[in-house]
C-alpha cells in the first residue's frame, strides 16, 4: 500500500505560485502550509486556481498576525476552517497535528513556566486601563493570535497523531525546542515537518536521539511525506553548512 502523497511548504511569505504549480503537477491528496503564508488577498482567492483539486490546511506562522491584512486574508478567509492549530485530523488517511505559531517572552518561552496558560487568560489581565489607547492592546491581541499557549500545547499531548507539523522547530534545529520534541513523543508521531527558520537542515544523525524523523521545509520549499524534497528551498543550499 503506498502512502498518500501529502506535500508540506515551508514559509510562503505571500508567494503562492510554485504552492499551484506543484498542485497541478503533483496532483496530492493533500497539502499543508507550514506558517507565514501572508496571503495578500483572502486565502481562497489565492488558491483558487487549486480549490478542489487537493485538500488543504495550514497553521499560522508568526508573521501571520504582523497586519490587519495578514490576519484577515488567513483567519477570516473562507478556508479559515482548514487551519490545524491545536488540532488533529485524518488529512488523506494520516493523521496530522498541528501547532501553528511561536513562543514569545511575555507568554511562554519553554523550559520556563508559562506566564499566561491560554490566550482568553492574557486577555483579561491586559485590558486597557484607563487613558491607555486601545489600539495598543488590540494590536497585542492580534499578534497573540499567532503565539503559542500553554493550553493548546496540552491539549494535543493528550492526543495521538501520525504527523505534527509546526511552525518552531525542534531541539534538532540551532534555535529549536525540546518542548516540540517533548510534545511529538506524547503524541507517538512518527514525524514531524516545521518552517519558520527558512532552511532545510539534515536532521538525520538526530532521529535515533529524539525518537521521531524531523524535518525543515526552507523559504518557498516543499517537501512530501517522505521527507523527500519536491522543491529546494531558496535558501537551502545557503545555508546548509550553518
Amino acid at each position: 500500500m503506498t502512502s498518500p502523497n501529502i506535500l508540506f511548504f515551508g514559509d510562503n511569505h505571500g508567494h503562492f505560485r510554485h504552492i499551484i504549480a506543484a498542485v497541478e503537477r503533483e496532483r496530492p491528496d493533500a497539502i499543508v502550509l507550514l506558517g507565514d503564508v501572508q496571503a495578500q488577498q483572502p486565502l481562497e482567492v489565492e488558491l483558487a486556481p487549486i480549490l478542489g483539486k487537493t485538500v488543504i490546511r495550514f497553521i499560522p506562522g508568526n508573521h501571520d498576525t504582523d497586519g490587519d491584512f495578514d490576519f484577515r486574508h488567513l483567519f477570516e478567509s473562507k478556508l479559515a476552517g482548514a487551519n490545524l492549530d491545536g488540532c488533529v485530523e485524518d488529512v488523506a488517511g494520516v493523521r496530522i497535528a498541528g501547532l501553528g505559531g511561536v513562543f514569545r517572552g511575555k507568554i511562554w518561552i519553554p523550559p520556563e513556566a508559562p506566564n499566561f496558560d491560554s490566550y482568553e487568560s492574557w486577555l483579561k489581565a491586559t485590558k486597557p486601563r484607563h487613558g491607555e489607547s486601545p489600539v495598543i492592546h488590540e494590536t497585542q491581541a492580534r499578534t497573540h493570535r499567532s503565539t503559542i499557549f500553554w493550553d493548546t500545547y496540552c491539549r494535543l499531548w493528550d492526543q495521538r497523531a501520525d504527523v505534527l507539523v509546526t511552525h518552531e522547530a525542534p531541539s534538532v534545529h540551532p534555535h529549536g525546542f525540546e518542548a516540540i520534541d517533548d510534545l511529538a513523543k506524547a503524541m507517538g508521531v512518527q514525524a514531524t515537518f516545521h518552517g519558520h527558520h527558512h532552511d532545510s537542515l539534515n536532521y538525520r544523525s538526530e532521529w535515533d536521539r529524539i525518537g521521531f524523523k524531523a524535518y525543515g521545509v526552507g523559504f518557498c520549499g516543499i517537501t512530501d511525506l517522505d521527507g523527500g524534497v519536491v522543491r529546494p528551498g531558496d535558501f537551502d543550499e545557503r545555508r546548509a553548512g550553518n
